[in-house]
């Protein structure tokens, strides 16, 4: 019986080109998931359009300016949002509590290890797609009762959790 090969999954790598890109294909290349890497801003933004992303793994800082939280941003202006991985070579309690306050899903340290690594992105695709299923049950079809502009259960809180 003939199957339908199952799609990988996108995780896209914002970095610059250098260490942390090699690191991450090397630990993720040849694995279940089908890695883009962006190297700028710009970039991230083609990507994160051009068709459903599970996972966003991005630098603290980019080289034209931007950082995380500009990336965080345009995730949270998307429907249907992925988890943002911040990686820094100075990630701490501060940095971390940061990035989950404003909305982000997980900090890793620099260098990057495999596991470490493996698990963080492993959770975020898991968190992911709960959340797409999270979204499906809860869309109504058209010409229901309830208006598709009612904010219903996907609505924000004060504190921006969601």
């Amino acid at each position: 019986m003939f199957q339908e090969p199952v799609a990988r999954q996108v995780v896209v790598a914002v970095f610059p080109p250098g260490e942390d890109c090699t690191s991450l294909d090397a630990i993720l290349g040849h694995s279940i998931w089908q890695l883009r890497f962006c190297h700028s801003f710009a970039e991230t933004q083609a990507a994160l359009g051009a068709g459903p992303v599970a996972v966003v793994l991005s630098e603290g800082s980019l080289s034209d300016g931007h950082g995380w939280k500009d990336v965080l941003q345009h995730l949270q202006d998307l429907p249907n949002p992925a988890p943002l991985i911040v990686a820094d070579r100075l990630a701490d309690e501060a940095l971390w509590a940061e990035v989950l306050n404003l909305g982000g899903y997980d900090v890793l340290a620099k260098p990057f290890t495999v596991r470490e690594v493996l698990h963080a992105v492993t959770a975020a695709c898991h968190f992911s797609v709960e959340q797409l299923d999270r979204h499906a049950k809860h869309r109504k079809p058209p010409g229901s009762a309830v208006s598709e502009a009612s904010p219903g259960p996907r609505a924000r809180s004060a504190s921006g959790a969601g």
